[in-house]
């Protein structure tokens, strides 16, 4: 999908393209405070709107949901369809085995209320496995990929449903941590990248495409 599903605001005249299945596992990856909390949460709301039948597991630790901020009036997150909100479940993690239990528990809704998008924030920061022992760290990201790849199949077609997750990112490597174990799932990968005085470009690494966002109007999430 193209960066302006989580970058343009929320009142933009044009869609944002965010049923594009040209890759269906993103990876959004950035520094703290370049707001990747307010981008996924600007993109549940767009995606709900731009997809009648689109339904969203949102995952999250609560404390970073009690900082986030969509940044728009209520008018604008009803726009064109005022229950649009109802469609986005939101729900809680402490660490990566809440992540997996979520995703098994998936198979337990009816067929119309499960989700078409999951997105889960700040994975890393919920990889609690294995802590300081990298071999094990692995181990615990393999685990909760795999189970939010399996989780996002329909029964009985087969075909993929969303996933995005965000990251923060890897200081040394300056991309995303524990990229070779994204690899083995995830086909796209989104980063912001600073330009100064709060501005941001939010790139897609495939091709470049790029839009601006700014987070200099707005309190810092991530």
């Amino acid at each position: 999908m193209h960066p302006r599903a989580f970058a343009e605001p929320l009142d933009a005249a044009t869609r944002a393209e965010t049923s594009e299945r040209a890759q269906t596992r993103v990876v959004l990856v950035g520094p703290p405070e370049c707001g990747k909390t307010t981008l996924l949460l600007r993109f549940c709301v767009r995606y709900v709107r731009e997809n009648p039948d689109g339904r969203v597991l949102y995952i999250a630790s609560e404390r970073a949901m009690d900082r986030a901020r969509v940044h728009a009036t209520r008018d604008e997150l009803l726009k064109d369809d005022p229950r649009a909100l109802d469609r986005i479940g939101i729900k809680y993690a402490e660490d990566d085995q809440d992540v997996r239990a979520l995703c098994c528990f998936r198979h337990a809704a009816p067929a119309n209320a499960q989700p078409t998008a999951y997105v889960v924030d700040d994975l890393g920061s919920l990889i609690k496995c294995g802590g300081k022992d990298r071999v094990k760290r692995e181990i615990a990201y393999a685990k909760t990929l795999a189970a939010l790849h399996e989780s996002a199949r329909d029964d009985e077609s087969g075909e993929e449903r969303l996933v995005v997750v965000s990251e923060r990112r890897d200081e040394e490597l300056g991309g995303v941590p524990m990229g070779y174990v994204y690899a083995r799932w995830f086909g796209e990968v989104m980063q912001a990248c600073e330009v100064g005085n709060g501005e941001w470009d939010l790139v897609r690494q495939s091709d470049m495409a790029s839009v601006r966002y700014s987070t200099r109007s707005s309190a810092r999430t991530e």
